[in-house]
């Protein structure tokens, strides 16, 4: 009867332990689901080979195993859940570049210093209005009415010279100076026009000079332009001489210190720094990482102590690798600024002052990075491209606008130059006596008003 009664309270004994085994599991399971995502059937798996075991695997008892696995289902779904719309937010590389747009969008506006209106370039000055040019455009039409009258009517008879004993006959000059004033006019009228004229090569009039070299007119321009106008060096003295970037400078380093001074700067700035680090901590890039240094370590070398942790460590945690153990560790964990935060706003307020101390480094920095960018850009091929670009008719225009009133002067003084030519074919000593003390003359008084400008 003794032995019966032994026998029946170490049963009880078993039973209550037993029953008490699962309640422990429970326990674990919840609080591991909790803190690292375990699940509960690693936990009971982990526990003695009691019933109790069976109990928190979910295969005997109704009252704990269910329970366990519906709870830890629950809260699996919802880290699923918050995880998924974590990773909605965040691009390929784990970071949400939108928020870091948002605060540049925010800020740069009052970082950066105010722009000054660009200065406009100065406009080409009008030429005016030009008497000379215009009395160089009557002249073809009065030549040309002229020559229409000497088909009817011409100067006849002769003018007596003072110095000389001959007279100068004056049969036929009206139409001898009208035809050399046309065939001036002309000559002049046709070399305009054949430097555009014709667009396209043509069989028998082939193809205008500026039309059929524009491929050598873009090349040269292009390699001049690029080497005697617009290089880097060029460039960089420029903008050493102006004194740009040392003023861009004073003003960014301004701005900055008022800026860094307000509350609202500095909360976003921590922020921002809180969000991206557990952004990047939460990244599968992190998280290969993780494995990848892990599975690199062999646990069999490592002695002492660190051994004896590790091998009890992996015997506990059931059939999960120690990389997929940290990386549910990583997905719990949460990082804050509060530790860093003084340190954070410390150096913010001390960075005017490195700007300062620092300037004559950043802006050789900034001319270095300015230089760099301009060595990139082949002007030549950016000139030389757009050039070929450039249509004949566009090409013509373009020239023509920058050089019209001297194109226009040398097209109407032919004319005058062939009424002269007439003159020199009709009495060429007279005219060249007059044509001489003339044009002596008009040389003469420009050399004398030039250097009285210069004094």
């Amino acid at each position: 009867m003794e032995e019966d009664t032994r026998t029946n309270d170490s049963a009880k004994n078993q039973d209550g332990q037993g029953s008490r085994e699962p309640g422990s599991g429970n326990a674990s399971s919840a609080g591991g689901a909790r803190g690292t995502g375990t699940s509960a059937s690693g936990m009971g798996a982990s526990g003695s080979p009691s019933p109790g075991g069976g109990v928190a695997n979910g295969a005997a008892s109704p009252g704990g195993g269910p329970n366990v696995a519906g709870q830890n289902q629950s809260e699996g779904s919802g880290d699923a859940q918050s995880q998924s719309r974590h990773q909605d937010s965040l691009d390929s590389s784990g970071l949400d570049l939108s928020r870091l747009s948002n605060f540049l969008q925010k800020w740069a506006t009052r970082v950066l210093p105010e722009q000054k209106p660009r200065e406009e370039m100065p406009s080409v000055p009008d030429s005016g209005f030009s008497l000379s040019l215009l009395l160089l455009k009557l002249l073809p039409w009065l030549t040309g009415a002229g020559f229409l009258l000497s088909l009817f009517w011409d100067f006849q008879g002769t003018v007596p010279l003072p110095f000389r004993d001959t007279s100068l006959e004056l049969k036929g000059l009206l139409r001898m100076l009208t035809v050399s004033g046309l065939i001036g006019f002309g000559t002049n009228w046709v070399a305009i026009k054949m430097l555009f004229h014709p667009r396209h090569k043509r069989p028998i009039l082939g193809q205008g000079l500026i039309p059929s070299r524009k491929e050598r007119i873009a090349l040269k321009l292009g390699e001049s332009i690029s080497r005697e106008i617009i290089n880097p060096e060029l460039i960089l003295e420029q903008i050493r001489d102006s004194g740009l970037v040392t003023h861009h400078r004073e003003n960014l380093t301004r701005t900055i210190r008022e800026v860094i001074n307000q509350p609202e700067f500095v909360n976003d700035v921590i922020d921002m720094a809180e969000h991206y680090i557990q952004g990047f901590i939460r990244s599968d890039e992190f998280k290969k990482n993780i494995k990848q240094f892990v599975k690199g370590i062999d646990f069999d070398d490592v002695g002492g102590l660190e051994s004896g942790v590790l091998k009890l460590y992996r015997m506990f945690s059931g059939d999960k690798d120690i990389s997929e153990r940290l990386e549910e560790l990583v997905d719990s964990m949460t990082f804050s600024m509060d530790h860093y935060e003084d340190q954070l706003v410390d150096y913010l307020h001390h960075l005017p002052d490195m700007m300062e101390k620092r300037g004559d480094v950043l802006e050789e920095a900034v001319l270095n990075g300015v230089l760099f960018l301009v060595e990139q850009i082949n002007v030549q091929e950016i000139i030389t491209d757009n050039l070929r670009k450039l249509d004949e008719i566009r090409l013509e225009k373009l020239l023509l606008n920058s050089t019209s009133d001297q194109l226009q002067y040398i097209q109407y003084l032919g004319c005058f130059l062939g009424i002269l030519g007439g003159f020199l074919i009709w009495e060429p000593f007279v005219t060249f006596l007059v044509l001489g003390s003339f044009v002596g003359l008009i040389f003469g008084l420009d050399y004398l008003l030039h250097q009285m400008s210069k004094k």
